[in-house]
């Protein structure tokens, strides 16, 4: 009897052990295959390369952060239109409908909107960097800005109080050739202007653009009818007591087909024609590569 009641418990307990080992390998089978959600990122600018380092996964949802999309692709590429940290997501589901979710911050880059008016007032050239400027303090203007992103050439100049923009010639290389055009001698290291404006940088002078004409680079201009028009300026906006501002534009279509830069210089005088100065004081153009 008492055989048997031993024979009975190790048959019992020899089951028990195998069913929990079958259920320990079940477990570990099941957990084997749950999603675990994971990614990586690179960027270029705005643009944004995710690589999913997810594991049992079938289907991927990804968001953006930015309200804008999302996306079921497994490594996506997404450009940001705004900047800063945004959170992306992504969730994993495997084939049982088991879900896995993880988030990370990115940081984009600041996206720069530049929208110059022609108004006399000057935040919108917060963002525009300096393209020149005048290291001696010399001279009546200071500072240039040139800004050509969209279908104007726009120029910011900032001076002492001796910037009045009363009479100008303004010097302008369009085919980023600094060799052909006018071969300035104030500017011998790069001037090669194909065009010259020349008069009042104010709104409604009597000012008119100029071809070059001369092959040897000497003084020779054609005079383009009705162009003066296309010069559109702010008056000299008192910035400070020691400062005046001026900002104007020029349509692209009124300078040709634009090279590589663009570069201008501008000899400033008074009304009655007596110098005042020439900007800049290097001996190039303030150029801007396009």
């Amino acid at each position: 009897m008492k055989k048997l009641k031993l024979t009975q418990y190790i048959t019992m307990l020899a089951a028990f052990l195998l069913l929990a080992a079958c259920s320990s390998d079940n477990a570990s089978s099941d957990s084997a295959s749950k999603p675990v959600a994971d990614f990586s990122f690179t960027n270029d600018g705005s643009t944004f390369t995710f690589t999913n380092l997810s594991t049992n996964g079938t289907k991927y949802r990804w968001d953006f952060g930015d309200l804008y999309y999302t996306s079921g692709e497994k490594d996506p590429v997404y450009t940001y239109k705004i900047g800063g940290e945004i959170r992306v997501s992504l969730t994993v589901t495997n084939e049982a409908g088991e879900e896995s979710f993880i988030t990370k911050v990115i940081t984009a880059p600041r996206i720069i909107i530049i929208d110059i008016k022609i108004d006399g007032k000057f935040k919108d050239w917060d963002d525009v960097a300096v393209t020149d400027q005048n290291t001696s303090g010399n001279g009546s203007i200071q500072k240039i800005k040139i800004w050509a992103g969209g279908p104007n050439v726009n120029v910011y100049l900032e001076g002492n109080k001796k910037m009045l923009m009363e009479l100008v010639d303004m010097f302008i290389n369009t085919d980023g050739n600094t060799q052909t055009g006018f071969l300035h001698g104030s500017w011998p290291g790069g001037s090669g202007a194909e065009f010259l404006f020349e008069g009042p940088l104010v709104t409604n002078g009597w000012g008119a653009f100029y071809n070059h004409t001369d092959p040897n680079g000497g003084w020779g201009w054609s005079a383009i009818a009705g162009s003066g028009a296309n010069l559109t300026a702010s008056s000299v906006v008192s910035l400070s007591d020691t400062t005046n501002a001026i900002e104007f534009s020029i349509p692209k279509s009124q300078l040709g087909t634009l090279g590589s830069s663009i570069g201008i210089a501008i000899t400033e005088m008074t009304s009655g024609w007596a110098a005042v100065a020439n900007f800049p004081e290097g001996p190039k153009f303030s150029t801007l590569e396009l």
